[in-house]
């Protein structure tokens, strides 16, 4: 995500802190109505320009620093050759005189041969340096983002109800390359490559003197804690999913589903919904994610289905195939939800430039998917996809051809069939 949709997440969750604190879930989803859920796409020019002025004058700022940095004077006492000396001061002078090896005979008399001597080195690499490294790599790696999410803007010749002589656009992309070419510059400066050499800083920068006192150093400091809220992806994770968690509720309620009534105490953290077709019960997984089991109603024979979401604060997440079955192998689907768009956990798009309640909606609805159909049919060929390689066993049938996999029950006379998992769109067959 880029520092404003992280820093306006970061406030949402604040403002809806309290409602999560020490309460179960069933007391949350008995408030879900009343809670705010204002998108944080929230795409703006101006006040993205806003941002990027103050962008601008953070990397004068650093380029400032740069060309003069604070330093750190450090002494060091060395063995040196005596004619190497320039001078000796009083007190390696008092060292050479106590040590003996530094002595050599030369005919009557003892000569030092080496002596001590004290050498001034400048440090470069103190804490508060390399945090402005940081920061560069930091700002450059956000224009990155602004530059990929305004081109994923730009008017083309095939979009619909567009002209491409509007500027708007085209010209915080110029803006964008200009400030991107100032943190190029200023990552092939011989103090960024001194500053970041091996292990970098921890993201909780520490407030020291300089960052907290020297005009240069202490704004871009404030800026770093302004913009810079999450340390830990994993933080960025947990919120993302409150978000969405707190939009996957509301669009259940408005998908007409109820609440079943606990059975006993441990039910206050189950979040177990009954629907025309399905039970679908909401778990928050492990390791930030969340998890939704859904099962066929009318049919107890009916195995459930487990899908999980995994949400990423950056959009374009990858996972191998190797990946998905040792990490997610129990899952019927594994998705990928940001901000802008949802993917299959193998990256191919589902769902794009949409509000984030619409990308959830659709996620919900192509879990609990299902259709009057004939059996007979179907049975041979895919109803995503038409193809032909489908392989049955009893009532649950795998399509090869787009992976879709679904089951057939019967309502009163008529055949249904729920799909389990529903084939991405661009392994569909042609017509």
């Amino acid at each position: 995500m880029r520092f404003i949709e992280t820093k306006k997440l970061n406030d949402y969750i604040e403002s809806v802190d309290s409602i999560f604190a020490d309460q179960s879930l069933r007391s949350v989803y008995s408030k879900i109505e009343n809670l705010n859920t204002a998108s944080l796409q929230g795409f703006s020019i101006e006040g993205d320009r806003e941002f990027l002025r103050e962008l601008s004058f953070v990397l004068n700022v650093i380029i400032s620093i740069v060309y003069h940095p604070h330093i750190s004077n450090k002494r060091e006492e060395v063995v040196i050759r005596i004619e190497q000396a320039q001078h000796i001061d009083e007190e390696a002078f008092r060292l050479i005189m106590s040590d003996s090896s530094l002595w050599k005979q030369h005919g009557a008399k003892m000569v030092p041969e080496e002596v001590y001597h004290y050498q001034h080195i400048d440090e470069i690499r103190i804490y508060e340096n390399r945090f402005i490294g940081l920061l560069i790599s930091i700002i450059d790696k956000e224009l990155a983002k602004f530059q990929s999410f305004y081109l994923s803007k730009l008017p083309t010749l095939y979009m619909a109800d567009v002209t491409l002589d509007d500027p708007a656009v085209g010209e915080i992309i110029s803006e964008i390359d200009r400030l991107r070419r100032k943190s190029q510059f200023l990552m092939n400066t011989r103090f960024y490559k001194e500053v970041t050499k091996g292990k970098p800083i921890s993201r909780k920068v520490q407030p020291t003197n300089i960052l907290v006192k020297d005009r240069l150093y202490c704004y871009c400091y404030r800026f770093y804690r302004k913009f810079v809220r999450y340390e830990d992806v994993s933080d960025a994770r947990r919120d993302l999913r409150t978000y969405y968690f707190i939009h996957l509720l509301q669009e259940i309620k408005k998908h007409g589903y109820y609440l079943s009534p606990p059975t006993c105490a441990e039910d206050e953290n189950r979040l177990l919904f009954e629907g025309l077709n399905f039970f679908v019960e909401i778990i928050p997984a492990e390791n930030e994610n969340l998890e939704m089991t859904v099962s066929w109603r009318k049919d107890k024979r009916a195995e459930c289905a487990r899908h999980l979401l995994v949400f990423a604060p950056n959009s374009g997440e990858r996972l191998t195939p190797g990946e998905i079955a040792g990490k997610y192998g129990e899952y019927k689907t594994v998705d990928f939800i940001s901000l802008w768009e949802l993917t299959a956990s193998r990256g191919e798009l589902i769902k794009e430039s949409v509000p984030e309640a619409a990308l959830i909606s659709h996620w919900l609805e192509s879990k609990t998917s299902a259709a009057f159909a004939d059996r007979k049919i179907y049975e041979k060929y895919c109803p995503v996809c038409r193809g032909k390689d489908v392989e049955g066993d009893g009532d649950g049938h795998i399509c090869h051809t787009c992976g879709s996999e679904y089951t057939f029950t019967e309502v009163g006379s008529r055949d249904m069939v729920w799909f389990k998992r529903i084939g991405v769109q661009n392994k569909l067959s042609p017509t």
